[in-house]
């Protein structure tokens, strides 16, 4: 399953040199870790599963990269096929955040062959294969009473510390009618249907009534293990 950019990554990032091909060593899997604009980052937790064990029992192994977003890790003494995984804490708007990061190839392997995998911090939007993405999750309902077709409904997210806006029509999910892989700052919240502009509120709960706008200005809050979400409703004028 399953996720800002002026962002300060709760990471040590090393000097901006680019990522570096590697090439495989027998018994083991090694890589490196990047930002989005191709920095080394620091601190960040890769994970190793076996998947030959018909035992069903879970073996896994794992490394955090170093200074220079690199990463090693000996497979020798249990040979069979091995998936790689990576996820990295950030400090965004002054929260912390555990996101996934994503490998530039997610095909299983054979440890005594051994494999490079390279991981990317990059926000994605849901995909059949991931029902979250990597990112921040909007997450919209319509308010009590109104009966607008969310399925015709574009949101306009502005980012609070400026930036360029997303604009995206809503997709309905297991979640409910959502915008997905959004880097998870501030934002300011507009809506449409049809390109007519709607009323937007945070969502009600039994310690907040509805503030009915043209915008509302919310930050991301963690509903789960990796699930970062911001939820809305919306009404026609």
């Amino acid at each position: 399953m399953m996720s800002r950019f002026l962002f300060a990554v709760a990471l040590l990032f090393a000097a901006p040199a680019a990522v570096q091909a590697q090439a495989p060593v027998k018994g083991a899997v090694q890589g490196q870790v990047a930002d989005e604009q191709g920095r080394p980052v620091a601190d960040a937790e890769v994970t190793v599963r076996y998947q030959s064990n018909p035992g069903g029992v879970s073996i896994s192994r794992s490394a955090r990269t170093d200074r220079q977003g690199r990463y090693r890790i000996d497979l020798r003494q249990l040979p069979g096929v091995w998936t790689a995984h990576a996820k990295a804490t950030l400090t965004i708007d002054g929260s912390r955040m555990t996101v996934d990061l994503v490998p530039d190839n997610s095909a299983p392997f054979a440890g005594n062959v051994g494999a490079v995998r390279n991981f990317r911090l990059r926000f994605v939007e849901q995909t059949p294969d991931d029902a979250y993405g990597v990112g921040g999750m909007l997450v919209v309902q319509s308010a009590v009473g109104d009966y607008t077709p969310l399925d015709e409904v574009t949101v306009t997210l502005h980012p609070a510390g400026g930036g360029t806006p997303v604009e995206k029509r809503l997709r309905s999910t297991g979640e409910g009618w959502v915008v997905t892989g959004l880097r998870p700052v501030s934002y300011r919240v507009t809506a449409n249907h049809r390109g007519r502009p709607m009323l937007v509120s945070a969502a009600l709960t039994p310690q907040r009534d509805y503030d009915w706008q043209a915008s509302v200005v919310g930050r991301f809050e963690r509903t789960g293990p990796g699930i970062y979400q911001l939820r809305i409703e919306v009404r026609s004028r």
